[in-house]
């Protein structure tokens, strides 16, 4: 903390137009940021042997479109597109919005290294941000939503 205010004191950094000037400042403004949907885990029963654990790991689903729709760069949201989308949103009570969820799923390496570990990642996002915000890997448009693992089971030479 110490020399967070020191650096924070630098007139060089005084210059900058920063809404924080202290690290006690900087701490609050980062525990006001929304947090993140929690990891949960749940091992996978096998009915044969396998080399590791099958341990599935997942977000709330609910939870990860929450956190998509506050994020600040969600504010770019557009009206879902379609005639049936269109009855379906004037149907809902004033102020709510009908949101569009896109899941994707591709084969992931964990570990190439160290144990050849693989997963198959699924990935959240809504379909009502923007095309361009979407493109950029920057925007963090798409969550990791679960990762299912691969097993690898033993085989017993009879």
């Amino acid at each position: 903390m110490v020399q967070i205010n020191d650096f924070l004191a630098l007139d060089i950094i005084n210059n900058l137009p920063l809404t924080f000037h202290s690290a006690k400042d900087l701490r609050g403004r980062v525990e006001s940021l929304p947090s993140s949907p929690r990891w949960k885990s749940h091992v996978i029963p096998t009915s044969h042997p396998t080399k590791s654990p099958a341990v599935l790991y997942w977000w709330d689903p609910l939870e990860c479109i929450a956190s998509l729709f506050n994020h600040p760069l969600s504010h770019r949201l557009h009206s879902s597109q379609g005639e049936h989308a269109w009855e379906m949103q004037s149907a809902l009570p004033h102020g709510t919005t009908l949101l569009g969820t896109i899941l994707s799923s591709d084969k992931t390496c964990i570990t190439a290294l160290s144990g050849d570990r693989v997963a198959h990642s699924i990935l959240i996002s809504l379909a009502n941000i923007h095309m361009d915000i979407h493109l950029k890997s920057s925007s963090n448009a798409f969550l990791l939503a679960a990762l299912l693992p691969v097993s690898k089971f033993i085989h017993t030479n009879k």
